[in-house]
């Protein structure tokens, strides 16, 4: 399915990767920096998220008025994010402005002018952007349960970082975290779409192909299973519903049972035919929103349960969630939901490869993962009911497990009830 995929590292460490697709109308291309919130000093909490942004506020050649007029004008997307690992800039434009797009990024990437003016404006527009995650409250219930899984440690805290932060960090303390983070041996150049390889590795060679690496290069702070772990929250809020977040620590990408936690995290909560969304919402009817996911890092990852519910509600929801985990744990998963399970993440794989998978096969790359499907496909396939209750056996216990509320203020189980709860 990817046999156009295709790789090339430049002499000076830079990687191009290309999934060309011959009938395509447009062009998909990003720069990924293998930089985020983890490689951050306390200090400087939000550092790479406030890069992200100032990146699109000029450079040498460009306002940021004209930054996105040039994409934005020929019909196309241009945006950006930033994760706890890395920060991608990206756009898609018809196929015939690749040049354009490739010129726009790397303008952006690399001669960005932080202009001390627009820093200071940007500095207010971050502020309301965390404000604005603050306000919900199921980001806030998230953002909890981050600090409590990675206790101590960069990857707990917000990728935003506060506002507090935001506003005392200064241009120079900025510029030097980006001089010491970026370089070409973590950076990504990915282009999909109507593409030609051999072209895109030249246009990055002439882009970029001179820059070196800083002489030392700040590594993110390395996880181990001696971190902490914050079992529980309550924060109490103005609002209606309590937000429930429940998390486990999880192996990296590298594990090789990468694939029978997929089966956790699908059979628990990511579809209607989920365990969670037919007990808790469809048999009991105690909330609107149930779900599961996983969330994985190069040396570390999480699996993660999250439901919203009135606050009447929220005990017996609780109760009922961790049941559906000690399930889990208890009783191997029958042949039919199995197969069921097995099928539901195998077509969805299927499909997210009938897209552009590009973001896929370079999250492999990076890795150091194979980047043929059928590798996973087959991975997935040979995944038993034994190795599923295994994990959870392992993985799922009560002394793993976090725990963060968000409750109105006037929501009457205090903090210790949530905790005994918590010894399922």
């Amino acid at each position: 399915m990817l046999d156009t995929l295709h790789v090339s590292t430049l002499p000076n460490g830079i990687r191009v990767v290309t999934l060309a697709k011959p009938e395509a109308e447009g062009v998909q291309v990003a720069i990924r920096a293998q930089v985020g919130s983890r490689n951050e000093p306390e200090p400087l909490n939000g550092a790479s998220h406030f890069i992200e942004h100032m990146l699109f506020k000029g450079t040498k050649r460009r306002s940021a008025k004209a930054i996105s007029q040039a994409i934005e004008g020929q019909g196309g997307l241009l945006n950006a994010y930033t994760d706890r690992d890395t920060t991608c800039y990206y756009a898609r434009v018809p196929y015939d402005k690749t040049r354009v797009v490739l010129d726009v990024l790397g303008d952006l990437f690399y001669d960005a002018t932080f202009d001390p003016k627009e820093l200071e404006r940007e500095r207010h527009v971050v502020a309301e952007e965390i404000r604005m995650y603050d306000d919900q409250p199921d980001s806030v219930a998230l953002d909890r349960l981050a600090l409590q899984l990675w206790a101590g440690h960069p990857l707990g805290r917000p990728i935003a970082g506060t506002i507090d932060g935001v506003l005392s960090m200064s241009r120079a303390d900025i510029l030097a975290y980006r001089a010491a983070n970026y370089a070409p041996s973590r950076t990504v150049f990915s282009f999909a779409g109507r593409v030609d390889h051999d072209a895109c590795v030249k246009a990055v060679d002439r882009l970029a192909g001179a820059i070196r690496d800083p002489e030392r290069l700040r590594d993110p702070e390395p996880y181990t299973r001696a971190i902490p772990l914050d079992p529980f929250s309550l924060t109490r809020r103005d609002i209606q519903q309590t937000q429930l977040a429940f998390g486990w620590r999880t192996p990296g990408i590298l594990d090789g049972r990468r694939q029978a936690f997929a089966f956790l995290s699908g059979l628990l909560g990511e579809s209607m035919m989920s365990r969670l969304f037919q007990s808790i919402r469809e048999r009991h009817g105690l909330c609107y929103s149930v779900s599961s996911d996983s969330t994985v890092y190069a040396d570390c990852g999480a699996l993660l349960v999250t439901a919203g519910c009135h606050p009447d509600k929220a005990f017996r929801c609780a109760k009922a969630i961790l049941a559906e985990v000690r399930r889990l744990a208890e009783r191997p998963v029958p042949a039919a939901e199995m197969r069921r399970t097995r099928d539901y993440l195998c077509g969805r794989f299927r499909l997210r490869m009938d897209g552009t998978p590009i973001g896929w096969a370079v999250s492999r790359v990076l890795a150091g993962l194979p980047t043929d499907p059928e590798a996973v496909l087959d991975a997935l396939r040979a995944v038993s009911a034994e190795d599923v209750r295994a994990l959870a056996r392992e993985f799922l216990a009560p002394d793993g497990l976090a725990m963060a509320v968000v409750a109105p203020n006037k929501a009457r189980h205090d903090a210790q009830a949530w905790a005994r709860l918590m010894n399922y």
